[in-house]
C-alpha cells in the first residue's frame, strides 16, 4: 500500500499543475451503465492521465477505476494507479522508468506493485500516425487472494499504433507481453484496440476492448479478463 500512497500523491500533484501550466496536458474519461427491471445492474468507470514535459523530459501520472454489481452483488471491482518518467536521448530513441499499482481480486490478486525500466523507440511519430515499441524489466510484488506474496523478475515488449482515420475519427492499438523469468514458462499478455469519435474540441466518445491473459494463474483467478467500455473523454 506504500506504492500506491505514492503514486496517488504524484498523480494528485500533477493535476493541479493542469490550470496553469501551458506544458501539462491531460485526459480523463468515465463512464456508467444501469439497468434496473427484471435485472438490476450498476457498472462505473473512470480513467485519467496526465501528462508534464520539460525540455527532452516527460512526467506522467494516471488512474483507472472499474466497478460493477449485478442484482445487490458485486462482481467486477479493480483499479490501477502510476507515475512514470520518460528522457527523449534522440529523435526515436528515450529511456523510460515507471511505478505502478494495481488491484483484481476477481482475477485472483489484491494488489500488485510493479516497477519498470526500459528502452523506447519511435517507429513512425507525425501527427496522424505514431508507432513505436518498448522493451524493458519488470520487478513485480503480487499479494494473490489466497494468501502470501510472490515477487518476480520479468521481461516487458510492449507496442502502441495510433492512427487518425479523418479529422473525427482515430483508432488506437496496443499489446504488452510479459515472460517471467522467476516462475518457468509463466507469462501475462494484454492487448486493446479503441476508436475515438470526436465531438468536439474538448470532448469525444472512445469504443475500447481490452483483453488481459495469464497462463499461471493463482487462487480463484481466471485465465482471462475482457473489458469493453464506451466512455466520454474530455481533453485539457
Amino acid at each position: 500500500m506504500k506504492m500506491f500512497s505514492i503514486a496517488a500523491s504524484v498523480f494528485a500533484l500533477l493535476c493541479s499543475f493542469s490550470a496553469a501550466a501551458a506544458p501539462v496536458t491531460g485526459e480523463a474519461e468515465a463512464g456508467a451503465v444501469i439497468v434496473s427491471g427484471n435485472s438490476d445492474s450498476e457498472s462505473y468507470a473512470a480513467k485519467a492521465k496526465t501528462t508534464y514535459t520539460q525540455d527532452k523530459n516527460v512526467y506522467s501520472a494516471f488512474g483507472r477505476y472499474l466497478k460493477t454489481d449485478s442484482n445487490g452483488v458485486e462482481s467486477a471491482r479493480n483499479w490501477e494507479i502510476g507515475a512514470r518518467y520518460e528522457r527523449e536521448l534522440t529523435d526515436y530513441l528515450g529511456v523510460f522508468a515507471g511505478q505502478k499499482a494495481e488491484s483484481d481480486i476477481f482475477n485472483g490478486y489484491i494488489q500488485r506493485d510493479s516497477s519498470d525500466l526500459g528502452l523506447k523507440y519511435s517507429v513512425i511519430k507525425s501527427d496522424e500516425m505514431n508507432w513505436f515499441f518498448e522493451v524493458g524489466y519488470r520487478y513485480q510484488k503480487t499479494l494473490p487472494t489466497g494468501g502470501g506474496t510472490t515477487h518476480d523478475n520479468m521481461g516487458r515488449l510492449f507496442t502502441e499504433f495510433n492512427k487518425a482515420l479523418d479529422k473525427t475519427l482515430s483508432f488506437k492499438y496496443w499489446a504488452e507481453y510479459l515472460p517471467n523469468f522467476t516462475t518457468t514458462d509463466a507469462y501475462l499478455f494484454n492487448t486493446e484496440a479503441s476508436l475515438n469519435v470526436m465531438l468536439n474540441s474538448v470532448f469525444s466518445l472512445k469504443l475500447a476492448y481490452l483483453l488481459q491473459y495469464q497462463n499461471s494463474i493463482p487462487v480463484d483467478g481466471k485465465y482471462t479478463t475482457t473489458t469493453s467500455t464506451m466512455n466520454l473523454v474530455a481533453k485539457f
